[in-house]
């Protein structure tokens, strides 16, 4: 009966040794799961065109509220918009980015168009206007920014200051007292649209090539163009509302005038940001849970608040901030989807004058 005993004790303690073996490992294996699955399940891809400065303090708020982290790709200013544009083309079979936030809209509808987006209607964005929602939904527009003319105050006279972008084509002008971005790349390739829309080439090549042709100074983005203004080398500049006023708000001599607000005028061309979910994304779940976020009130507010120079896409006056005109401002008189479908053709027109 002892060596019975002894036998079923040593059956028991080995049973009970690969019990507690099996247990470690079933528990090691269950650890790196959650590990692994809480690394793909708490982060999200975004690609950028927005000013790293303005985008990286809501990305931190979105990680903050959420958990969620984000992996952001920005764009170069030479090359804003475009070169993100072509890299979501390039990966379209494979999708990297879980979500295109753009600071544009007419490249995102044109990636909306080749299918590479996925429909989806963000939560609480009753109140934006409907010009502001994508076929399908395969985009949602928010925190608009406005093409703007800047001027130096120390060396421009207020009654010689600029009202209109005809303005910039007098001959009055030295040659460089003008600065324009080259209009190959971010909005200033928008605004090129926006004339090739309105005017056809006739009204693009009028614009661009009277301003060559006057010898205005040409430079890679907005920041540059408004860098001249600041610095006196040009006394007026065609930028964006985010660029004019980082200037102001650090005291630089320049001041920012919305273009074309007459009675008579043609309007301002006002640019929404656009947020798009990639097509067979890898964080879907996530993507929208950021679109929610950014497209919201409340997003869009945190956008406004810790960058400069935009506003709200909402129809509610008391959500802009003071450096908006209290009568508001009277936008371009053109469609979205017009300038969209225009940038090919303006491209095409550009890149023959100033790609040579």
């Amino acid at each position: 009966m002892k060596k019975s005993g002894k036998s079923n004790n040593s059956f028991i303690f080995a049973a009970t040794s690969i019990y507690r073996s099996l247990f470690s490992l079933a528990a090691a294996l269950l650890l790196i799961f959650i590990v692994g699955c809480g690394n793909n399940d708490r982060q999200v891809v975004i690609y950028t065109s927005v000013d790293q400065p303005f985008a990286e303090p809501v990305l931190r708020e979105f990680t903050a509220r959420t958990g969620i982290e984000v992996k952001p790709v920005f764009d170069t200013e030479a090359a804003k918009t475009v070169g993100l544009a072509n890299r979501l083309r390039a990966e379209a079979e494979a999708p990297k980015a879980d979500v295109f936030w753009s600071s544009e809209f007419a490249h995102t509808m044109k990636l909306a168009r080749e299918g590479l987006f996925t429909s989806y209607k963000p939560a609480s964005t009753t109140d934006l206007l409907p010009q502001y929602f994508g076929e399908n939904n395969l985009w949602t527009g928010f925190g608009l920014r406005a093409r703007v003319l800047v001027t130096n105050t120390q060396k421009l006279p207020t009654a010689s200051e600029p009202t209109s972008l005809d303005d910039l084509l007098s001959k009055n002008w030295k040659p460089e007292e003008v600065t324009v971005a080259y209009p190959m790349f971010g909005t200033t390739n928008t605004h090129a649209a926006a004339l090739y829309a309105l005017g056809g080439e006739k009204g693009l090549m009028n614009f661009f090539a009277t301003l060559k042709e006057n010898q205005a100074a040409f430079v890679d983005g907005n920041a540059s163009t408004r860098d001249r203004v600041v610095a006196g080398a040009s006394l007026v500049g065609l930028t964006d509302t985010d660029d004019a006023l980082v200037a102001i708000k650090r005291g630089d001599p320049i001041k920012m005038i919305f273009p074309d607000q007459d009675k008579n005028g043609s309007g301002t061309l006002v640019i929404p940001n656009t947020v798009a979910i990639l097509k067979n994304c890898p964080n879907p779940d996530n993507a929208k849970k950021f679109v929610d976020f950014i497209t919201s009130a409340e997003g869009e507010k945190i956008l406004i608040d810790k960058s400069e120079g935009f506003f709200s896409a909402r129809n509610n006056a008391a959500s802009q901030p003071d450096w908006i005109p209290e009568e508001g401002i009277k936008p371009l008189a053109v469609k979205f989807e017009e300038v969209a479908e225009s940038v090919a053709s303006a491209a095409e027109i550009i890149n023959k004058h100033f790609l040579k």
